[in-house]
């Protein structure tokens, strides 16, 4: 009885696995090529920053080389995030902070228009729309 039972089971698997509708498969979703090159820089950034601080805390750089390098790869870093939030706006693409919080339109920055673009940590002028500090890559309050 065992056997039996053991058998449907392997044939109705196997079945189901060898008669599946080509309808029944989701489609592949069409990726940019452009951002996906961004997303590969972003992470190349994100990890040269990391070995930077690894070369820094081993002692094979001196503060002033560890920090020209440092802005140098965040103003890189900026300039990427900014040009990433640009396409997935321009495509329509929500981005995932506003998936996660169940909003479909990307968020809006508030403050006062004096106060707008303005990095809390370093005090940089920025342009409107901007995610990240271009002086400093610090996130900017929205």
């Amino acid at each position: 009885m065992v056997w039996l039972v053991c058998a449907l089971l392997a044939v109705g698997t196997i079945g189901f696995t060898l008669f599946v509708r080509e309808r029944d498969i989701p489609a592949a979703p069409v990726e940019n090529p452009e951002l996906k090159h961004l997303e590969r820089r972003r992470q190349v950034l994100y990890d040269n920053l990391k070995d930077l601080q690894f070369e820094y805390h081993q002692g094979k750089l001196s503060d002033e080389d560890y920090q020209s390098l440092k802005a140098g790869f965040l103003g890189d870093l900026a300039g990427v995030m900014d040009a990433v939030e640009r396409l997935e706006q321009a495509s329509g693409v929500p981005q995932k902070e506003d998936v996660a919080a169940g909003r479909g339109k990307p968020k809006q920055r508030g403050g006062t228009p004096a106060d707008a673009g303005r990095c809390p940590s370093c005090q940089a002028v920025n342009a409107p729309g901007q995610r990240f500090c271009g002086q400093c890559g610090k996130p900017l309050p929205f």
